[in-house]
């Protein structure tokens, strides 16, 4: 038990060491709060909270929760919420203040009876008004829409007992958790990140061009860009009037959906009068669990019946990993006595690790929108965006936007999350914590300028090395900002000899990514080409073998080279690479060409001992509005909503230089398309196109080998129920997709929701041929050998699978069905494979 609690307390603490958050209270007049509703005792979302007598005031956020500064006079504060009478409560001068107000819900109820003939259902007639009336006030049909936003997110930490920030590991941060909790309440909520910026937005639904400019952010929390360039995702508001609502990936069916009737309950509860018009408040509660759905109101304007108002929260059993609930509030108003746009918005997403008493997370979006336009014309945005946004933004008051911002007015209710930075940083623990836990994130220490690790590669095992041990280094930005120097080195205990591997990496722009690399090798080619693939030559990998050890095709690379890269804002990015290499495979390549022989491993006196290759490759790559994440030294690709297509070219060049000979002249072309598809009412879909032809007659190592898979791990990238070297060819088209259907069928079994398991399924193709000089020179005809591989020419090679996913939340097991090439004998027509797969 005490093992776990330091496990957990360790990864709180992580969070707000990773965010350089100081606990230093903010000094000056606050009035910190909370505000309920006085017969449930929950907290109210989106109260608003004036000062009579002041230009001041707040909302309060997810929790019911508000911060406050005043001047140094005495005032009242009126606190109201739609639906619930409104307070005024008198506050003294005090240097700092904590409130807890409770509002008493009011029911504008009808004065007259009325009296609705059987079968008659006036919240379904409501409904059906709604989607009748949809198409005029649903935002994504207006013919313009232009509003100035400003957008924040804030991350706090929740749940934190007395007795955990008393725990040894957290006591000498202790003053990181200061005493926050409102009365009434047994735990800490601390603030950890946040995230402001303001910009404009414009949309025309003639030619569908989106703009979105930004003026001005800032973040306090994290020091590099890597967040800030992926909030576009929350930079556009949740449309309550679409059919499904994306969270988390996660489809959920709207209350507003066309099918709403066959998941909802529809009831009218209440009557109000706002601004002149008469609204009605529409409940919704799903009609059965374990579906994606939400519980809540709306508030319907009589007249128009658009939607004023909106608070929601995810029905119970909805289908999410750690996460306990999320809130959605909206508020609209009417443009012009016209439609209704919205004016402010809030969403908060409470996560859980793994219950509701331990410490979680609550992340929590909020937006507000001014000089809203609706219908009109397109009017060229004229205030120039900053340079570099994060310009200006910082200063000694610490200010949330500069004085002279002239879009929104705030009261600076944000203002003290800045003042909490410095104090963490003098306490002598910080640093020591700070390293291990990014240790364990990343796999290297670091240790001033220089990083030491890779943590977990530091023990591989294979047939040929035995066990291996690994020692990495690498610089860091305190070395430089700019320069990368880096590389590793090991050695087998079996065969003695060392391997190795080093690289400087230049970035000459972090925003666009434009980077120039040297690197150098010598060891085995990698037996994977992403990085969420499992290495086969790690020693986890070597545990999950379907095959001897010994069965294992490696090859020994020893190679130079130089690589140019740059990406533009448009989507569009190349590289440029030449490079020299000698290939030398540990398993018999009977490849005979003009001056080259076979390579035997048991030869005891070999003619070759391996391929030196020369070549030159140029690529393009276009991937439209993108997402992706820039860390000091890399740059990785996330997704996007639109086909990401790639062509490379490459040509090997015959030398006659003594260090550079090689007699392998070819041409290899490469072409892929991939997309990533979310499929309203049926779940994700991937796909990807591969075609390549290579001219040349070349050894079976540098011919276009299939990928197989050799372990019990399911690998995403490769064809899972075929071998390494199985198959090869120089000309060959293949096809992946993989369907997730989400939680059905599960999440109509009674029971078994409660499980929130995923249904998958996938299907691989490859058909490929070999020209006759390719399978002369590789031996593909001759009977004596051990050795064969396959050309997939003809009938194509073919598998599908079905796969069960979230399986204790964090396990995936798929059935894979091999259905063609099953004539050679220990050919599995079926297998099961397992992986690890972290989603919401």
């Amino acid at each position: 038990m005490l093992k776990y609690r330091t496990i957990l307390y360790a990864t709180f603490l992580w969070i707000c060491l990773f965010f350089n958050h100081s606990a230093v209270v903010a000094q000056g007049f606050i009035v910190e709060g909370m505000v309920t509703d006085s017969l449930t005792q929950q907290p109210i979302r989106n109260a608003t909270i004036r000062w009579l007598h002041q230009k001041r005031g707040a909302v309060t956020d997810s929790l019911g929760l508000f911060h406050l500064y005043h001047a140094p006079v005495p005032d009242t504060l009126r606190i109201s919420c739609m639906g619930y009478a409104p307070v005024l409560y008198p506050v003294p001068v005090h240097l700092y203040a904590k409130i807890r107000v409770a509002l008493m819900e009011t029911n504008n109820i009808l004065q007259d009876v009325i009296v609705y003939p059987k079968g008659y259902d006036p919240a379904i007639s409501l409904f059906k008004k709604i989607m009748k009336h949809k198409p005029a006030n649903n935002p994504a049909f207006f013919r313009t829409l232009q509003y100035d936003v400003y957008h924040a997110i804030e991350i706090d930490v929740n749940h934190l007992s007395n007795k955990m920030i008393q725990s040894k590991l957290l006591r000498p941060f202790k003053q990181l958790f200061f005493d926050s909790a409102v009365q009434g309440t047994a735990t800490v909520n601390v603030p950890v990140f946040i995230h402001e910026q303001i910009g404009a937005y414009q949309f025309n639904l003639t030619t569908h061009q989106q703009n979105y400019q930004l003026y001005q952010q800032k973040t306090s929390g994290i020091k590099n860009e890597s967040i800030i360039q992926n909030m576009d995702d929350f930079k556009m508001p949740i449309n309550i009037y679409d059919n499904y609502i994306t969270l988390l990936k996660a489809q959920f069916i709207s209350p507003l959906s066309a099918n709403g009737l066959n998941h909802y309950h529809y009831t009218i509860t209440d009557t109000s009068v706002k601004e002149s018009q008469t609204l009605y408040k529409l409940n919704f509660a799903p009609l059965s669990a374990g579906g994606n759905t939400f519980k809540g109101y709306v508030w319907v304007d009589a007249k128009r019946y658009a939607i004023a108002e909106m608070s929601m929260v995810t029905a119970k059993g909805s289908n999410l990993n750690w996460v306990d609930e999320i809130r959605l509030q909206q508020q609209f108003s009417l443009m012009r006595d016209s439609v209704y746009a919205l004016t402010a918005s809030n969403t908060s997403i409470s996560f859980k690790l793994l219950s509701n008493k331990q410490p979680g997370f609550t992340a929590i979006q909020t937006e507000a929108y001014k000089n809203v336009r609706v219908n009109e014309p397109i009017v060229p945005l004229v205030r120039e965006p900053s340079t570099h946004p994060e310009v200006g933004l910082r200063n000694k008051q610490h200010n949330m936007l500069p004085t002279d911002n002239d879009l929104f007015a705030f009261d600076g209710s944000k203002k003290y999350l800045y003042q909490k930075v410095d104090a963490l940083k003098q306490i002598p623990e910080f640093k020591t914590y700070s390293n291990v836990l990014k240790t364990l994130a990343t796999g290297y220490y670091p240790m001033g300028k220089i990083d030491i690790g890779n943590l977990y590669k530091s023990f591989t095992s294979n047939y040929i090395e035995g066990k291996r041990f690994n020692l990495g280094l690498r610089t860091n930005t305190l070395f430089s900002k700019s320069l990368q120097l880096g590389g590793y080195i090991g050695m087998g205990m079996k065969d003695k000899k060392p391997r190795y591997a080093f690289h400087a990496l230049f970035v000459f722009n972090h925003y666009a990514w434009e980077t120039l690399r040297f690197s150098w090798q010598k060891d085995f080619s990698p037996l994977k080409d992403n990085a969420d693939e499992l290495n086969e030559n790690s020693l986890f990998g070597s545990l999950l073998l379907r095959i001897p050890r010994s069965a294992i095709y490696l090859v020994d690379n020893h190679s130079f080279q130089i690589q140019y890269q740059k990406f533009y804002a448009s989507g569009l990015s190349f590289h440029i690479q030449t490079a020299t290499q000698q290939l030398s495979p540990l398993f018999n390549s009977y490849f005979s060409y003009q001056n080259y022989k076979p390579i035997l491993v048991n030869d005891p006196n070999p003619q070759m001992d391996g391929y030196r290759d020369n070549h030159v490759s140029f690529g393009v790559r276009y991937a439209f509005k993108e997402k992706y994440v820039i860390t000091s030294f890399q740059r990785s690709s996330i997704s996007s909503k639109f086909p990401i297509v790639a062509f490379t070219f490459t040509n090997g060049i015959a030398s006659n230089i003594y260090a550079l000979q090689s007699d392998l002249a070819y041409q290899k072309y490469h072409f892929s398309i991939s997309q990533h598809l979310m499929i309203h009412g049926v779940g994700d879909l991937k796909y990807a196109f591969n075609a390549g032809i290579t001219n040349g007659v070349l050894p079976l190592v540098l011919l276009d080998v299939a990928k197989g898979n050799d372990t019990y791990y399911y690998n995403q990238y490769a064809f899972n129920n075929m071998y390494r070297y199985e198959f090869a060819s120089d000309r060959y088209l293949s096809f992946f997709a993989e369907q997730q259907l989400g939680g059905f069928p599960f999440n109509h079994l009674p029971l078994i929701y409660r499980l929130k398991w995923r249904s998958v399924f996938s299907v691989r193709a490859l058909e490929g041929s070999m020209t006759e000089a390719n399978k002369i020179a590789n031996a593909y005809y001759d009977q004596t050998i051990n050795y064969h591989f396959k050309v997939p020419d003809g009938v194509p090679y073919t598998e599908v699978g079905y796969g069960i996913d979230n399986i204790f939340h964090v396990f995936r097991l798929d059935a894979i069905w091999r259905l063609t090439y099953l004539h050679q004998p220990n050919t599995p027509s079926f297998g099961l494979r397992a992986s690890l797969h972290f989603t919401f």
